[in-house]
């Protein structure tokens, strides 16, 4: 009998937590943000150290071939390509991509905050395993991810600074970004200048384009890898 029950229980808290994770799969970071606990400050747990806490997972989703998976107790794990890291939520917050020379795109948290988790924490697990395998950190800087909020003036910013002051590359290197910019499809383009230039959410784009919202972040992304991609190589053809 004790078995039969173990059992029962077992299908039950499967079934709930299956329940939970469909229902949070397209909440926003700011909604998930309320049903998980902050992280203590400190080193961050490795993977078995995170799976032998035995928290509960409250969402988990399939983005490419990159599974995300965050868990009650505030941690989240990204894994890719065999390999996994993982990262506490509450750390997650403006996202800065630093390009090569200092050209830096700085996505505001606010913004963030209310959109799909996965877009952020996409984010994060992929710069995460970049720098853990070596792939890109001799050609960018590490950037904070950690800001106190304070003093942002637009929902998203675009700074050109030089390594040593805050001074305005030199005109060559614009061209550079500006050619790999203009490397985009029309779509592209468009929702970038949305994205970052207007400081509309995913959302408003996805209604004034006649798109879906996923369809708009996919964009988004796509974006950003292909202006990284061509502006690195275009750095590297003129070293």
């Amino acid at each position: 009998m004790r078995c039969w029950y173990s059992s029962l229980s077992e299908l039950r808290g499967k079934e709930k937590m299956e329940n939970i994770i469909a229902q949070n799969e397209h909440v926003t970071l700011r909604e998930l943000r309320t049903q998980i606990s902050a992280t203590s400050e400190g080193k961050l747990p490795t993977f078995k150290q995170l799976m032998e806490m035995k928290s509960a997972v409250v969402a988990q989703k399939v983005v490419n071939t990159a599974l995300l998976t965050v868990y009650q107790n505030g941690y989240a794990v990204y894994e890719a390509d065999g390999a996994r890291t993982v990262m506490a939520v509450d750390r997650c917050k403006e996202y800065t991509y630093d390009f090569d020379n200092g050209t830096r795109i700085t996505i505001q948290q606010e913004l963030l905050e209310n959109e799909e988790w996965s877009i952020r924490l996409l984010m994060e697990g992929e710069m995460r395993l970049e720098h853990n395998h070596n792939k890109t950190f001799d050609k960018f800087e590490c950037v904070s991810l950690e800001c106190d909020g304070s003093d942002w003036s637009a929902a998203a910013s675009v700074d050109f600074l030089q390594e040593d002051n805050e001074v305005v590359l030199a005109e060559i290197e614009l061209c550079r970004l500006y050619e790999a910019m203009n490397k985009l499809t029309k779509r592209q383009m468009e929702v970038i200048r949305l994205y970052f230039y207007k400081g509309m959410s995913q959302q408003a784009i996805a209604q004034k384009l006649g798109i879906g919202r996923r369809a708009v972040g996919n964009c988004i992304e796509g974006a950003l890898k292909k202006i990284k991609k061509n502006f690195q190589k275009s750095t590297s053809q003129a070293a």
